[in-house]
């Protein structure tokens, strides 16, 4: 792993432990702040020094993610990725695809293997999305004066069926990406096998079709030369010419 690597990783390391030291320092000052809420109808949830002492926390962290970016693009360490375009594996499976005749039986049954995994993924979405509508829909989960609880129950039943099924959802796509790489190798291998024989027999093809085309011309030129020859002696070419100056004169009216 080169140094460029190293680097980068260390960053979005410090970026991700910034964010959740963020969320549970608001998380710890509401928590504080409604306790004391508790005790004391009138007093603030938020105050100054209890938020500047929680980013206080954080601002060491910071400083370090801020100066390692700094360091980072101070050497002209980059993503080298990052301008390469993103690799679609269903684009990629299209275009093999697109050069096979006929599918073979392995490249059928990862096609419905992939129809499969989007059913079931999705499937399994909506059955975690069941509880929470579930709870939405009875009235009683949502008193008029209660706003917080209101929130933090809608919450508490919403985001852990939410995030179990976008886990699903995630596992069924990955699933269907690997299936899309077996059919991807699958159809370049039928091309492969395809390709190898019509190469062989393609120049013989080719020979034959220029050889017969040679001969229809050479055919049809020959007739063309002899039926002219045969017209001219037989004094065809004058009653053509007597044909032509009768339809000049007489049709057209030049005469």
């Amino acid at each position: 792993m080169t140094k460029s690597k190293v680097c980068l990783l260390l960053q979005a390391m410090l970026c991700v432990l910034l964010a959740v030291l963020l969320a549970s320092s608001a998380i710890g000052v509401y928590r504080e702040g409604m306790a004391r809420r508790g005790k004391a109808p009138l007093e603030s949830v938020y105050t100054p020094k209890i938020v500047s002492e929680k980013l206080a926390r954080a601002l060491p962290l910071f400083v370090f993610s801020l100066g390692l970016a700094a360091v980072c693009l101070g050497l002209g360490f980059r993503d080298e990725w990052a301008d390469r375009p993103v690799r679609d594996p269903e684009l990629v499976r299209d275009l093999a695809c697109a050069r096979v005749e006929r599918p073979s039986d392995e490249m059928a049954g990862e096609r419905k293997k992939q129809r499969r995994l989007m059913w079931a993924g999705w499937g399994a979405f909506a059955l975690c999305m069941v509880p929470p509508t579930m709870y939405v829909a009875d009235p009683g989960h949502f008193p008029e004066r209660d706003l917080e609880g209101m929130f933090y129950g809608l919450m508490s039943v919403l985001l852990p069926f939410a995030a179990l099924g976008l886990c699903a959802l995630a596992a069924a796509y990955a699933l269907r990406d690997r299936s899309m790489e077996r059919e991807t190798k699958a159809a370049r291998s039928l091309v492969q096998a395809e390709k190898t024989p019509r190469e062989d027999r393609r120049p013989e093809l080719r020979r034959d079709c220029s050889a017969r085309e040679d001969i229809a011309r050479f055919v049809i030129i020959a007739a063309a030369v002899v039926l002219i020859i045969v017209g001219a002696l037989n004094g065809s070419a004058l009653d053509v010419l007597y044909k032509a100056i009768t339809i000049c004169t007489e049709c057209v009216g030049l005469g």
